[in-house]
């Protein structure tokens, strides 16, 4: 036992122990992977693959793999099965890349254990969905948790955005002679909360209500699509509800995000607020106006599978921009610095409460 001992060492005593750009690039290789999975899981039941693996965690009751006689509905479903690797994968490397860190950065080491957890519980949630003959139902749960992993790695990323334009700054900011700006550059500030901008009591009521109302819109989305024709197979049930109506539902929310966007917007050009914030609001108006768009014209031209698959894309980057605007209004997150150790300068905002 001594050998994989002393490889496992090895490995862990060469694992990171700062956050670097590498990092970063990590993190947004875990959002994009996070949506890409989202688009082709929708591309399976668009193209009514569904089933094209009529078996799990095996492909047939006799191959672990597609076999030739299963045409383009088994190569799509299959591949779609081997992207989850890729997938995990990434999320793995994410991982790793916190774990030194899990005690002076333990929010993004949990974020990183969350996504990783969550990709498993996503593939038995995918066979329970094939055992019950795509269920609309347990659909929507795949899709819904793929949502929520999607909104924890961008947390996880503005995190780590955070801590590196911090330090950034800091260098920048303490002069090319000075001693401090490579210190500041190598070790990060702590101290610098993430909702570090000016906030009135408009602003941070909208922050939560634009979070609540997209997820409440998101999850009714799922429901309009299992009403719909695109079931993942011909044979598939469907909800019996009226599709108008639960369209009518779902639009509900979507006009309280559009008032929330609007009032945000509005509101913090009175204020003092930060280029994140500022920032963070526009993309989730252009997100709004472009699902919206896209939301009325695949209603009024019979549901193309061009357009649901936008409409998907489009949910994914709504959970994205409704996070980064929770985020950068109502997060308690501070920076703890770069790596294990203190930071050597200290931020000038402080932050009292506790970090989340």
């Amino acid at each position: 036992m001594k050998f994989p001992m002393n490889v496992l060492e090895v490995f862990r005593t060469n694992l990171p122990t700062r956050i670097t750009r590498v990092t970063k690039v990590l993190a947004w290789a875990t959002l994009v992977s996070n949506i890409g999975i989202i688009l082709t899981g929708g591309a399976v039941r668009l193209t009514a693959s569904g089933l094209g693996c009529p078996e799990w965690p095996r492909c047939t009751p006799d191959s672990w793999v597609a076999t030739q006689e299963m045409g383009l509905h088994g190569a799509i479903e299959f591949g779609n099965r081997l992207l989850t690797y890729v997938l995990v994968l990434i999320c793995a490397l994410m991982f790793f890349a916190l774990l030194r860190l899990r005690r002076s950065h333990r929010p993004l080491f949990r974020m990183s254990l969350i996504i990783l957890a969550g990709i498993p519980l996503q593939a038995v949630i995918g066979g329970i969905t094939v055992w019950t003959n795509l269920n609309p139902w347990i659909v929507a749960l795949h899709f819904l948790l793929s949502a929520a992993l999607v909104m924890v790695a961008t947390m996880l990323l503005n995190r780590i955005r955070l801590e590196l334009r911090t330090a950034r700054e800091a260098g920048q900011g303490s002069g090319q002679d000075s001693p401090a700006a490579p210190g500041a550059q190598l070790q990060g500030v702590a101290g610098v909360r993430m909702s570090h901008g000016a906030s009135d009591a408009v602003t941070s009521a909208m922050a939560p209500v634009i979070l609540a109302s997209t997820w409440v819109s998101v999850f009714l989305g799922t429901v309009v699509t299992g009403t719909g024709p695109h079931a993942g197979d011909p044979g598939s049930p469907r909800h019996l509800f009226d599709p108008d109506l639960v369209t009518r539902m779902h639009v509900v929310p979507v006009y309280v995000l559009c008032f929330a966007a609007i009032a945000l917007l509005v509101r913090q050009y009175r204020i003092s607020t930060a280029p994140n914030q500022r920032r963070s609001a526009w993309w989730l108006m252009i997100v709004i106006i472009a699902q919206g768009v896209i939301g009325y014209v695949q209603h009024f031209t019979g549901l193309p599978i061009i357009l649901v698959g936008l409409h998907m894309l489009g949910s994914a980057l709504l959970v994205v921009m409704a996070t980064a605007v929770f985020d950068s209004y109502r997060a308690r997150y501070v920076t703890r610095g770069l790596g294990d150790a203190a930071a050597v300068a200290p931020a000038s905002q402080s932050a009292t409460a506790p970090a989340s």
